[in-house]
C-alpha cells in the first residue's frame, strides 16, 4: 500500500499529471485543467519549489515556481488555468520539494468550456494526492480497473518517478470472478513502454475491447485489477469515468500492501450515498484471506452492532463489496442494516490493497469519489489535510477521522486560512472532538447538518467571518494527542445530477 507520508522523509512530492488544457476527449466542448495544493506540514517556515516536466521529460523551465517562507501549516493553491501561463497545451507532471520542511499536496481536475475566459470549473470534478519517495516502487498494484463496466472505464497514469529514463514498464491485467465467473478476458497484457525522466504517459482501457470476456454472463466487459512493473521507480493515477453519468473517481495506485487497513467511511442508503469497497492482492502465489469489520457510526447509528465477515481473494485478483442499488446477498456484507454509515477494518494474512468508491444514486446528486484505504501501521496522532473549503463558492468540505485503536480518543482541529482567496485571511484556529475507540467521526462543513448531530467548524463560527464574507479555503492539522488515526476527505458542491466531488485521503505525519 502507499504509505501515508512521514515528516522525515517527505521533503520532495510527485505531483502526477497536471493537466493543462488538454481537450477532452470524453466531453465535446470542455478540456481538462488542474489545480492543487501545497502544504507546509514542518515545524518551522520553507520555501517550496515546483518544477514541471513535459511528456518528453524536458523542464518548462519558464513555469518553474518558488514559494517562500510558507508557514507552518500553511498551504499554496495552484490554478493552472489563471497561474501557469508558460503551461501550453498538453499533460505536465511536477516535482515539489522544500528546503528541509515536510510537505503534502493533493491535486484536482475539473473540466473548462474551450470558450471561457476565466476559471470557472466544471463537472465532473475529481482528486488524489501528490507522492513522495516512499510511494514510489518499481511495482505498483492498481485494484480496480473497467473496460464497458456499466459504462464505466479506467485510464492509468504511470509516471517514471526517476531522472533516468524506463524502458521495460509493463501491465498485466488479471479479471475479478464474479459467482465463479470470470469478468473479462484473461491473460491480458501491455507491454515494453517507455516513459522519459519524470514525464508521465497514459494508459486509457476506454478503446481495449480486447479486455471484454469473449463470451457469456460478462461478454465484452471487463472488471478486475493490474499490476505494473518497470526497470525505474513509478507512480500512477487512475480515473475511472462514466461519461453517461457524468461520473468521475481518481485515486493514487499502491506501491506495497498491508495486512490490516482502515478505511474511515463506508456507505449504505446514507441520504442518497453508498459505498463500493475493493480488497486486492498484490500476490502473484498466495491466497489472501481474513475478515472485514464494519464499525456502525455511534451517533448515527446509535446501539448497532459491528459485522465482521471472512473474506478470500486469489493471487492477483480482487474482491468488489458493494452496497448500492440492486446489492445482491452475495455483493453486500450489510444485509442486516437497511441504511449504513461507519468505518471499516480489513485483516488479512497477508499484505493486500483496498479502495473505497463512494457514489451518489443518479440522477440524485450524480457525485462520485474514491479514496485509497490506509495502513493501520501508518495512523499517526497527527493528520494533515491540504484541502478544507467552507462556503468557498458553494464548495465544501467533510472530514472523516478514523480511530484505529479501540481506546476513545479526542482529536483537536486547526484550520489555516490561506494567505490569497479566503475572506479571512492568514489565520487558525482550533476545535475539539471525540473520537469513537474503534469508530469515526465527521466535520461537515455544507449548509445545515450532516444527518442529525454533525455540524461543521467554520461555517458556525463567526470567526472566519469578514462582513458578510465568510469563503474559506486552507489546510488542515488534525492532533488526536496518543490516539493513532487516519482520515479522508470529501469536498464537492451542490450542482444537481453533475459529479462536483473532489476525494483524497489526508496524510498521516509526526
Amino acid at each position: 500500500m502507499k504509505k501515508n507520508i512521514k515528516a522525515a522523509v517527505f521533503i520532495t512530492m510527485l505531483l502526477v499529471i497536471l493537466i493543462a488544457s488538454t481537450v477532452s476527449a470524453q466531453y465535446a466542448g470542455y478540456y481538462w485543467s488542474t489545480s492543487y495544493q501545497v502544504m507546509n506540514i514542518g515545524t518551522a517556515d520553507t520555501n517550496i519549489d515546483v518544477a514541471y516536466y513535459d511528456t518528453n521529460g524536458n523542464e518548462v523551465v519558464a513555469a518553474h515556481k518558488t514559494f517562500q517562507a510558507v508557514p507552518k501549516g500553511g498551504v499554496r493553491v495552484v490554478v493552472q488555468f489563471t497561474d501557469d501561463p508558460a503551461l501550453t497545451g498538453g499533460s505536465y507532471s511536477a516535482v515539489v520539494s522544500s528546503t528541509g520542511q515536510p510537505i503534502a499536496a493533493n491535486v484536482n481536475q475539473q473540466l473548462i468550456a474551450n470558450s471561457s475566459s476565466s476559471f470557472s470549473p466544471q463537472p465532473p470534478f475529481s482528486s488524489y494526492n501528490g507522492t513522495d519517495s516512499t510511494g514510489t516502487s518499481t511495482t505498483v498494484t492498481i485494484p480496480e480497473v473497467m473496460y464497458n463496466w456499466y459504462n464505466y472505464y479506467s485510464e492509468i497514469f504511470i509516471m517514471n518517478a526517476s531522472g533516468t529514463p524506463a524502458t521495460n514498464v509493463d501491465i498485466s491485467y488479471t479479471p475479478t470472478t464474479i459467482n465463479g465467473v470470470a469478468a473479462g478476458a484473461t491473460g491480458k497484457t501491455d507491454l515494453n513502454n517507455s516513459i522519459p525522466k519524470y514525464a508521465t504517459i497514459v494508459k486509457s482501457q476506454q478503446s481495449q475491447s480486447s479486455l471484454g470476456a469473449p463470451s457469456g454472463t460478462y461478454s465484452g466487459r471487463f472488471l478486475g485489477s493490474a499490476t505494473i512493473t518497470s526497470d525505474q521507480p513509478i507512480v500512477a493515477i487512475v480515473n475511472e469515468h462514466n461519461v453517461n453519468q457524468r461520473k468521475l473517481m481518481s485515486y493514487n495506485g499502491f506501491a506495497q500492501g498491508a495486512p490490516i487497513v482502515a478505511v474511515p467511511q463506508h456507505l449504505k442508503n446514507w441520504y442518497g450515498y453508498y459505498g463500493s469497497l475493493l480488497i486486492a492482492n498484490p500476490s502473484p502465489s498466495q491466497t489472501a484471506s481474513g475478515s472485514i469489520t464494519y464499525t456502525p457510526d455511534p451517533i448515527n447509528l446509535p446501539g448497532k452492532s459491528p459485522v465482521t465477515v471472512p473474506f478470500s481473494v486469489p493471487p492477483q485478483s480482487m474482491l468488489n463489496r458493494y452496497d448500492g442499488p440492486g446489492a445482491t446477498a452475495q455483493q453486500s456484507d450489510l444485509g442486516g442494516f437497511t441504511r449504513f454509515i461507519g468505518s471499516v477494518q480489513i485483516n488479512s494474512n497477508i499484505a493486500v490493497v483496498v479502495k473505497e468508491n463512494i457514489e451518489a444514486v443518479n440522477p440524485g446528486a450524480g457525485q462520485a469519489g474514491s479514496y485509497n484505504g490506509m495502513a493501520f501501521t501508518d495512523a499517526t496522532p497527527k493528520i494533515y489535510v491540504p484541502m478544507i473549503q467552507a462556503d468557498y463558492y458553494g464548495y465544501y468540505t467533510s472530514l472523516t477521522v478514523q480511530n484505529t485503536t479501540g481506546a476513545i480518543g479526542s482529536c483537536t482541529i486547526t484550520y489555516y486560512s490561506d494567505s490569497q482567496y479566503s475572506d479571512v485571511k492568514n489565520q487558525s484556529k482550533s476545535y475539539s472532538h471525540t473520537l469513537p475507540a474503534n469508530g469515526s467521526f465527521n466535520v461537515y462543513e455544507g449548509h445545515g447538518s450532516y444527518g442529525t448531530t454533525y455540524t461543521g467548524d467554520i461555517n458556525t463560527d463567526t470567526f472566519w467571518r469578514a462582513g458578510s464574507g465568510k469563503k474559506f479555503i486552507g489546510s488542515a492539522i488534525i492532533d488526536c494527542g496518543s490516539t493513532a488515526a487516519v482520515a479522508y476527505v470529501n469536498s464537492e458542491k451542490d450542482i444537481a445530477n453533475a459529479d462536483s466531488m473532489y476525494t483524497f485521503n489526508a496524510i498521516n505525519g509526526q
